[in-house]
């Protein structure tokens, strides 16, 4: 089953299937291979090889906000919000208009191989702003709707990690 998520404020892809009783998890590319328990509502025990990861999962916002969609997970203290994503009723006008202050973030882990704006430079909705390298492959990070970059976070040559922030458009 696919999903697409908000997590602390980064879009992923998730796609899960059930093979020989475990889970199949893959996230943005990078595949997973987890048993997958539920002690008590709520709570799972995820096992990756020799680790257990425990996430605490509760419907609405940190806030206490109920919301469809909306969930909290808590890892290892971390409480993180998270938004499902309804792709069928998603109006095509959401991805490809932002207004606001948007942060720009890493894909996959990898490294900047080009800066296509610099600080102060106007930018319109889909335009690339910088590229990252990863498992060669270049992808190029574009910003969501029209701006200006406020911040560049990274310079050409940085090693970067997933949700990373690159850069501010604003």
């Amino acid at each position: 089953m696919k999903y697409e998520v908000e997590i602390d404020g980064n879009r992923s892809i998730i796609d899960m299937e059930e093979r020989d009783g475990r889970v199949v998890a893959t996230i943005n590319e990078r595949r997973y291979h987890l048993e997958a328990l539920s002690p008590e509502a709520g709570v799972f025990l995820l096992i990756n090889g020799n680790s257990v990861y425990e996430a605490k999962v509760a419907s609405g916002s940190p806030g206490g906000l109920i919301e469809a969609g909306l969930f909290t997970v808590e890892i290892k203290g971390q409480v993180f919000p998270v938004k499902l994503i309804d792709r069928k009723h998603r109006q095509a006008s959401d991805e490809n208009a932002e207004s606001g202050q948007q942060y720009l973030t890493a894909p996959m882990p990898g490294k900047v191989v080009r800066i296509l704006a610099q600080k102060g430079d106007a930018v319109g909705a889909g335009q690339g702003v910088l590229v990252v390298e990863a498992m060669k492959m270049q992808n190029e990070v574009k910003s969501k709707g029209a701006g200006v970059v406020s911040e560049l976070r990274v310079r050409e040559g940085d090693a970067v990690t997933a949700g990373q922030v690159l850069a501010v458009v604003e």
